[in-house]
């Protein structure tokens, strides 16, 4: 017997119910049928999936590992099942694009210039915690456009079939309590921090902490990593001058917090767009960048921080063709 996308359904749906009672029920079966099939699946498996326990099925560890190993499996299937159909209902006519956004400022600039750009397609958009499934995502056919980032050292190197695009290159400042002395200052010498707490996002992509670290390390210390949180959370600690923590340029401000620029700019975000080179943005990607690149440039002259920064500078980083 060979695997099929239903053998899976079976297993995850006695998973997720907890039965195969309810979960014959939820897939439309008897409770032999389903039964019998999962005698089926763990003949082709070489194992028990589950094993019978007073609340009703419990996966065994070899019931585990193929669950987590299948989810994605079942998601892409679904996924693709869907896009089928919707393009059978609206028409093959319409393109698909699927957007695949990481937590950067540019992220908004694209989604609203993709849709003046593409007034006609099916625009379907996600968040990621964490950038580094992106370029995978992409190269998988699984997304038509990506809004990721890079650093310094640690440059993205776009997959086969895949273009890559910088519409900015953006410093990163830091953020500190209000009420902290260095708050006085126009520009914040990054080794005058070296006796903070730093907070970091929960989940951050490859670069940011090797960026960061080598930043450190140039200026003489090692810094001190006591806090993994989410932004609410860093906001009220950073108000309460418990730790400090890096803020993109363009970031609008919190009422309690002062972000300031870093002393001869050691640390840089690079802002990247990525598209399949054959999808449906192949001939409009070149519009798309040109036009988030004039409204990325027009918000951060808005933030006050920010365009004192480029004043100062002369004018914005440059970003490489």
């Amino acid at each position: 017997m060979d695997l099929e996308v239903r053998h899976l359904r079976v297993i995850h749906a006695i998973a997720e119910y907890g039965s195969i009672s309810k979960a014959a029920s939820s897939l439309g079966l008897s409770q032999p049928s389903l039964a019998g099939q999962l005698q089926r699946i763990e003949r082709m498996f070489g194992g028990r999936l589950f094993e019978r326990v007073h609340e009703g099925s419990r996966p065994t560890p070899l019931g585990l590992w193929l669950l987590d190993r299948s989810g994605s499996l079942l998601h892409a299937f679904g996924a693709l099942q869907r896009d089928a159909r919707h393009r059978v209902e609206r028409g093959a006519v319409r393109p698909v694009i699927r957007v695949g956004c990481g937590n950067t400022s540019i992220a908004g600039h694209v989604s609203n210039c993709l849709y003046d750009l593409a007034p006609g397609a099916d625009i379907a958009i996600r968040t990621e915690e964490g950038m580094d499934v992106l370029p995978a995502l992409l190269a998988a056919g699984r997304l038509e456009l990506a809004v990721l980032g890079d650093y310094p050292g640690y440059e993205l190197v776009p997959p086969p079939g895949v273009v890559y695009e910088v519409p900015a290159t953006e410093p990163i400042f830091v953020g500190v309590a209000a009420s902290h002395p260095l708050a006085r200052c126009e520009e914040i010498e990054l080794a005058d921090l070296a006796g903070e707490e730093w907070a970091m996002p929960t989940q951050v992509e490859f670069g940011y902490r090797e960026h960061f670290w080598a930043a450190c390390r140039e200026r003489g210390f090692a810094p001190r990593l006591s806090f993994s949180l989410n932004a609410n959370l860093a906001y009220d600690l950073i108000r309460a001058g418990r730790c400090v923590a890096m803020f993109q340029a363009t970031f609008p401000g919190r009422a309690g917090i002062a972000v300031r620029p870093l002393v001869d700019t050691p640390l840089v975000f690079r802002h990247v767009v990525g598209w399949t080179q054959y999808g449906p943005l192949a001939e409009t990607a070149v519009s798309l960048v040109s036009s988030v690149m004039r409204a990325y440039w027009s918000e951060a002259l808005q933030v006050p921080g920010y365009a004192a920064w480029i004043k100062r500078n002369g004018q914005p980083l440059p970003s490489p063709a």
